[in-house]
């Protein structure tokens, strides 16, 4: 007989490391699954927020990988693939739209989607 026991806690398996950051990063979701949080945070509550808003990211990287590629979220240097289409960039910028947008802008639909989701978790 099987069965499924769902434990009575929150459970990730997603590492996260507290690193350096440059000025006005607070975190960062790798698309090894990995997190990295600047270590200047100190607000248990601001750290648990940037934690969950890149775990979301990972989740995005996660479908990407189990859709081949047709949804979800990846990137490299020179992209970021966005539900099968493709974005340049470089210089810590994005072409979206026709316009050259700084990295971790709202504007982007992956941000979009991580905030709105991460204001339902609270």
């Amino acid at each position: 007989m099987a069965f499924k026991l769902k434990a009575p806690y929150e459970t990730s398996i997603t590492p996260v490391y507290h690193v350096d950051e440059e000025d006005g990063v607070l975190g960062r979701a790798n698309n090894n699954c990995t997190i990295t949080v600047n270590n200047k945070i100190k607000d248990p509550k601001q750290l648990k927020e940037v934690i969950s808003h890149e775990e979301i990211h990972v989740q995005q990287f996660k479908k990407f990988e189990k859709s081949n590629g047709r949804k979800g979220l990846d990137y490299n240097d020179k992209y970021v693939m966005w539900n099968g289409k493709k974005y340049p960039r470089k210089d810590g910028k994005i072409k979206y739209n026709g316009k050259w947008i700084k990295e971790g802008s709202k504007a982007f639909p992956w941000e979009k989607e991580a905030y709105l989701k991460e204001n339902k978790q609270k």
